[in-house]
């Protein structure tokens, strides 16, 4: 079974290395998956980074010129895609090295699954003197308690604060923070069992950030619709859902979610109101 795992990204080059160099310590057979960038127009070093990762797998990038709502990318990766599986991640997501081996072999021994992300941790990957006030003293309280980790030692510049050997040895994955999504997904798990076979609308619960589903479902079932993003997912997850596929949580497998800036939500990183993607 080959994999095809998409990320869509836009402008967090150095957390998407992160993510890719750990794509590079799986345990899984590198043939046995291809990675899919999907770049949304960014506009810092994003392409120039990529184009330098030594990559142990098969890597393409694909870069739209301007920014495009996230339907399009979602669909271009899977339309790009070669594997029987895609596996859908975000670029500032950090995963161990069994992340990809898992995936498969649930859908190995169950071909009609939707495997959704369930546990995950927050970590200060990279420093950005754009961080929110509240995002600032975190770093700096999180940072004090972590000496291992690089300081910033400038507040003007993006830094990243992780090395490739803290990673390869798992160290990040010991200094996760809470992540409040996480949680409202494990008391669900606790409440309904990793299959949910009792859950009224497991749908709701389908993601981009960290799914994955048989690519031949994906086509059949017409792909992402042009809706804004919340909406867009739920409307694949309850195609998903009526043709009879079965939603579960992926079990003990932790991912680490690399900070990013916190915009306000009616504002854009430009400064302007966000457009509907429809």
């Amino acid at each position: 079974m080959l994999t095809s795992v998409v990320i869509p990204t836009r402008d967090v080059a150095d957390q998407l290395l992160y993510t890719l160099f750990c794509l590079n310590l799986q345990l899984t057979s590198f043939d046995h998956f291809e990675v899919i960038v999907i770049d949304n127009g960014s506009t810092d070093d994003t392409q120039q980074k990529v184009a330098q990762f030594a990559a142990n797998f098969s890597l393409r990038y694909v870069r739209f010129q301007r920014r495009l709502p996230f339907y399009r990318l979602v669909n271009e990766g899977v339309v790009q895609s070669r594997g029987s599986l895609v596996l859908f991640l975000a670029s500032n997501l950090m995963v161990p090295r069994e992340f990809i081996g898992t995936h498969m072999q649930a859908h190995l021994h169950d071909p009609r699954l939707v495997l959704l992300g369930l546990d995950a941790k927050r970590i200060y990957s990279v420093y950005d003197p754009r961080f929110s006030a509240k995002q600032h003293e975190e770093c700096s309280s999180w940072l004090e308690q972590y000496p291992q980790i690089k300081r910033p030692h400038t507040p003007a510049r993006i830094l990243p604060l992780l090395e490739e050997n803290q990673i390869a040895s798992g160290l990040p994955f010991h200094l996760g923070l809470p992540c409040p999504e996480a949680q409202r997904r494990l008391a669900i798990q606790r409440a309904y069992g990793s299959k949910m076979e009792d859950h009224h609308a497991p749908w709701t619960l389908f993601t981009t950030e960290h799914v994955s589903v048989p690519r031949e479902t994906l086509l059949r079932t017409g792909l992402f619709q042009a809706l804004i993003r919340t909406a867009m997912e739920r409307d694949m997850g309850r195609k998903l859902w009526k043709n009879g596929l079965h939603f579960q949580f992926v079990d003990k497998l932790t991912v680490l979610k690399q900070e990013r800036v916190l915009y306000p939500a009616t504002l854009r990183p430009e400064g302007r109101k966000k457009r509907r993607s429809s």
